[in-house]
């Protein structure tokens, strides 16, 4: 989305905060909490269930199964890479773009790690090596050490402990909580403050009825560091493009009721809204027994404060869906940050940087040029290369969940950012065949993914365009990047009536199973 300047966890964590896996609490043995770490290929996952547990699992939810390593694509012919080139040489012959970047390889992505030993070199490049700003195409990164680092089924607890001082909401990194009731079929509410005071109120019954009311203290240490990233414009942070991050909110740091995609209305303070959302529940939820509550300050839980009552939230993957989906700012630091812990590290806004970084140093991702603001793509400072994207891309496509992964890919004319374009006659044969990341500022647009040809060949490209010039030249920009990977679709025209039947089978099998996928994942969201 565009801003009013240039469009646009098993490791201990920082306190008593929780993560679950299969409603299993992941606890050190000094009582705090943990972030569940990715399991080793192979090794058995806990079972069973949280009890009393007010989250259920979303009926778009991807598949816990993983997928088989895919087949590498084959090299396209000699004629097929001439075919390509002219192509893409062509749409980019006016000079209207002299800053861009432009990278295609196999599914294999050029990597050496993953590379076949048949498979071809890059099939096309322009400056794929020189660094460009980004914008939201950075998210792939940050999916990539979320991935890395993270079991992807785990769910955050937001939970409520109890002393002799009071009640402390204890934040445990889920920005997308809901006011209202917990909600099993959506992603953004799967975790609601109106169950959690309920379940409270219920906890309090058990024991001595409170004569007084009750303070309700907020313990905001799962995440540390500065909220606002140096990297941002203020006037980004201004116009609600980008915010504050904290450990616990409402709808993903947002208004509930007053925010759009495109229009974010921000909270002064997301916690203390989330956390007065929660003592107005209490107070709903304690009348008729005669409770009441009170709005405290910040403090940080004693150790020996007891959990009385917990909600869980959606699992990261579905949040990363929508991440990925809607090109949310907010959510991917939060999920940085959550990377991070899950890495070891502390759960700041610099901590994730360092974490996605390591994860592309450990996967062998060239990083040359890498500069990094923030893990959002919100700030002019990031630079990244296509090849660095394209190799992120293919090591996705090659993890044993890669199905799932690429689930949080909007698919063109059918889901997330995507839903809207590739509208041109030179484009719109290739909806469903791609299925990529957008990145747009206002002097930026960027999309990487995978493109599917008509004979079921799959390619992976990255596109960066820069210096675009303002709002005006943006609809034209997307245009250019829509038709370039048509062209790397090999569908800018509509595919040929005397196709083999085979070859139709082909494509008509491999990119809609994606696009579906994704599609039922924004069904969540929405």
């Amino acid at each position: 989305m565009p801003s009013n300047k240039h469009n646009t966890q098993t490791t201990t964590l920082t306190r008593r905060a929780a993560l679950t896996l299969g409603g299993m609490f992941l606890l050190t043995a000094c009582g705090s909490a943990a972030i569940e770490q990715k399991r080793p290929e192979g090794s058995a996952s806990p079972t069973g269930s949280a009890t009393g547990s007010p989250t259920g699992t979303a009926e778009a939810t991807a598949s816990a199964t993983p997928s088989a390593t895919p087949t590498l694509a084959p090299a396209l012919s000699e004629t097929e890479q001439e075919q390509l080139r002219a192509a893409l040489t062509t749409l980019f012959a006016d000079g209207t773009y002299p800053q861009y970047s432009l990278l295609v390889t196999g599914m294999d992505g050029n990597l050496p790690s993953i590379k076949a030993a048949t498979a071809p070199a890059d099939l096309y490049a322009a400056n794929a090596d020189t660094a460009r700003v980004p914008a939201s195409t950075f998210k792939v990164l940050t999916l990539f050490a979320l991935n890395h680092y993270a079991n992807l089924q785990a769910r955050l607890r937001t939970r409520v402990t109890r002393d002799s001082a009071g009640l402390y909401l204890m934040a445990g990194g889920d920005t997308l909580l809901g006011a209202g009731a917990s909600n099993p079929k959506q992603i953004v509410g799967r975790a609601g403050l109106t169950t959690l005071a309920e379940l409270t109120v219920k906890a309090l019954l058990q024991g001595e009825k409170p004569t007084a009311a009750l303070p309700v203290y907020l313990d905001g240490t799962f995440f540390s560091g500065p909220g606002v990233n140096p990297g941002w414009d203020a006037a980004d942070v201004a116009s609600g493009q980008i915010t504050p991050i904290h450990p616990i909110a409402l709808e993903s740091h947002t208004v509930p009721g007053k925010s759009t995609a495109s229009n974010p209305v921000r909270p002064d303070d997301a916690a203390v809204a989330a956390q007065q959302a929660f003592v107005d529940a209490l107070n709903t939820a304690g009348k008729e027994s005669g409770m009441s509550f009170t709005l405290a300050e910040r403090r940080t839980a004693p150790a020996e404060a007891v959990e009385i009552a917990a909600v869980e939230s959606a699992t990261l993957l579905e949040q990363a869906q929508h991440m990925m989906l809607e090109s949310d700012n907010a959510l991917a630091e939060v999920l940085g940050r959550c990377a991070a812990i899950a890495a070891g590290k502390e759960g700041s806004g610099e901590a994730a940087q360092q974490t996605v970084r390591q994860a592309l140093v450990d996967a062998g991702v060239n990083i040359e040029n890498l500069v990094q603001a923030d893990v959002c793509g919100m700030s002019l400072t990031d630079r990244v290369t296509a090849r660095t994207l394209v190799q992120v891309v293919a090591l996705l496509n090659a993890d044993e969940h890669a199905e799932q992964l690429m689930s949080t890919f909007p698919v063109a004319g059918v889901s997330g950012t995507l839903s809207g374009r590739f509208g041109a006659a030179n484009a719109v044969h290739a909806r469903t065949f791609v299925q990529a990341k957008t990145g747009t500022l206002y002097t930026v647009s960027s999309l990487c993914g995978v493109a599917t040809r008509p004979d079921g060949t799959r390619l992976i490209f990255a596109i960066i365009l820069n210096d675009l010039g303002g709002a005006d030249a943006l609809p034209a920009a997307k245009e250019r990047v829509d038709a370039a990977a048509a062209a790397i679709a090999n569908r800018s025209t509509a595919p040929s009536a005397s196709a083999s039947p085979s070859a139709v089978a082909a494509s008509a099998s491999a990119a809609p199973a994606a696009a579906v996928s994704t599609a039922a994942a924004a069904s969540a969201v929405s």
